[in-house]
């Protein structure tokens, strides 16, 4: 029986996005003329990143790398940016903006061999290893060496490889500035190239008086590169200090999700948001997961909630050490792990191919987020689905970001007498996960180096014997 059939009816979703008023939506969507016109798209076919203009040895990279043809940002920003021109790079997330500045920088590197040629400024440090990797592989034959620079990491050997002169610094803007003025023998005076990828995100992270501060020490004459998924007023500030007569390379007219993407929401009361999330890992098994949650405790809660249930869940959120963090990473990444609970910390660039369902289970308070959550999945032409949540608490959210995308998105079909018998099971769940939080927050307090301890618990196996245990002794007394 489909949802609205049975005794748990839910009211139907207010469907209002229409008449929203401008205002009260969030947009700043790029100029539609700069949107490519219809030749391009043939274009893209037939080019090669040899006809772009980049050299053999990187175009074999590119193979190696299994990059067969250039995506459109990369046709768009390359050619220019070969050129010396500084580039403004607009597309949506999950469009291969690093290879449209990796490619350049590393072209430039080769004509005029230098350290510290580039640095790179991200908000989230996952992404910033991820940037590196992709710089490294690309390199590799060519000998590129790059350093990760971010907190959570130990700043003596970050200092060292520093001290080493890499070709490229890959860094978060807070520990940048820290090595900047702290680290003997360490400036960046000779720089070629600046790069600022998620400038949104950066900004809104308020790293703006350290973006400041490192405009200030680097060189005036330098190539400055800005790529964003979102033109915001931020962004367009920043792109008057920084930039010197910049092309802008957009390659979507307004805030888009890719076509491949089959994007769902849940009118569901707020108290059954857990048991609806059990419902869909169950009907959409054997699919890899990424939850989006909007706290560092919710998305601890949940991942032991689901551990307990026997799911192999593993969090991602900023309260987390760093070497936790790109542990719980590369685990998900290696596929050891099939469902992913994080915070926004990994809702930017993160690109992890085998991501088939985004499910938000905490729906975002800034529609772009939004955009950027879902990208997770259907990356690089591949398909994926998106779930989002939408509580009574959430509808005016809700609409925003219809109203954002254009779209009016279809319920996700569930049968809910299905969803209310897995009720009695993930509340004892929930009990025990709220044990656990508490006797982990008890130990952080007595131990400081034992935080985090729980990150990835291997033995949450003995709880789900609990569980089970537990439900055995009630009905044995409904006997």
């Amino acid at each position: 029986m489909l949802a609205g059939e049975t005794k748990t009816t839910f009211p139907s979703m207010p469907r209002a996005a229409d008449a929203l008023p401008e205002s009260a939506v969030d947009m700043a969507a790029p100029e539609e003329h700069d949107s490519p016109a219809e030749e391009p798209q043939q274009e893209e076919e037939t080019k090669t990143f040899k006809d772009l203009g980049v050299t053999d040895v990187l175009c074999e990279a590119c193979d190696q790398l299994g990059w067969t043809k250039p995506t459109k940002i990369q046709i768009e920003a390359i050619p220019l940016a070969l050129q010396g021109r500084d580039i403004i790079g607009l597309a949506e997330t999950g469009s291969g903006k690093t290879g449209a500045f990796a490619l350049p920088i590393l072209n430039a590197l080769l004509e005029t061999p230098q350290r510290l040629f580039a640095l790179v400024l991200t908000p989230t440090r996952e992404l910033a290893f991820q940037i590196s990797e992709q710089f490294e592989a690309l390199g590799s034959s060519i000998g590129v060496q790059s350093a990760v620079i971010v907190g959570g990491i130990d700043s003596m050997s970050q200092s060292l490889a520093l001290a080493k002169k890499p070709h490229i610094v890959i860094a978060t803007p807070g520990r940048l500035i820290d090595h900047l003025e702290n680290t003997k023998g360490f400036n960046l005076r000779a720089l070629k190239y600046l790069v600022m990828d998620e400038a949104d995100r950066i900004l809104n992270m308020d790293f703006e008086t350290e973006v400041d501060k490192i405009l200030k020490v680097i060189p005036r004459d330098r190539k400055t590169f800005l790529f964003s998924a979102t033109m915001t007023k931020k962004v367009q500030k920043l792109q008057r200090a920084a930039l010197k007569n910049p092309v802008k390379c957009a390659v979507s007219s307004k805030y888009q999700t890719v076509e491949k993407l089959q994007q769902y929401y849940l009118f569901i009361p707020s108290k059954f948001k857990d048991t609806y999330l059990v419902y869909i890992l169950n009907e959409l098994a054997g699919n890899s997961f990424m939850i989006f949650c909007s706290t560092c405790n919710n998305t601890q809660r949940t991942a032991l909630l689901l551990r307990n249930l026997g799911f192999t869940a593993i969090p991602l959120h900023g309260q987390m050490s760093q070497s936790k963090r790109l542990g719980s990473l590369n685990k998900f990444k290696a596929k050891a792990r099939s469902i992913l609970l994080a915070t926004d910390v990994a809702s930017r660039g993160l690109d992890i191919p085998h991501v088939d369902v985004v499910v938000n289970f905490d729906i975002p308070t800034h529609s772009k987020d939004y955009i950027h959550r879902v990208g997770r999945t259907a990356r690089a032409g591949r398909s994926g689905k998106a779930i989002t949540f939408v509580t009574q608490y959430d509808v005016e959210l809700f609409q925003r970001i219809e109203h954002l995308i254009g779209k009016k998105l279809p319920v996700f079909p569930t049968q809910d007498d299905e969803v209310m018998m897995l009720t009695e099971r993930v509340t004892e769940a929930q009990r025990f996960a709220r044990m656990e939080l508490r006797e982990h927050g008890e130990k952080k307090k007595r131990t400081r180096e034992d935080a985090g301890d729980n990150d990835d618990t291997e033995g949450a196996l003995g709880v789900r014997n609990k569980v089970a245990g537990g439900k055995m002794k009630k009905k044995r007394k409904g006997r």
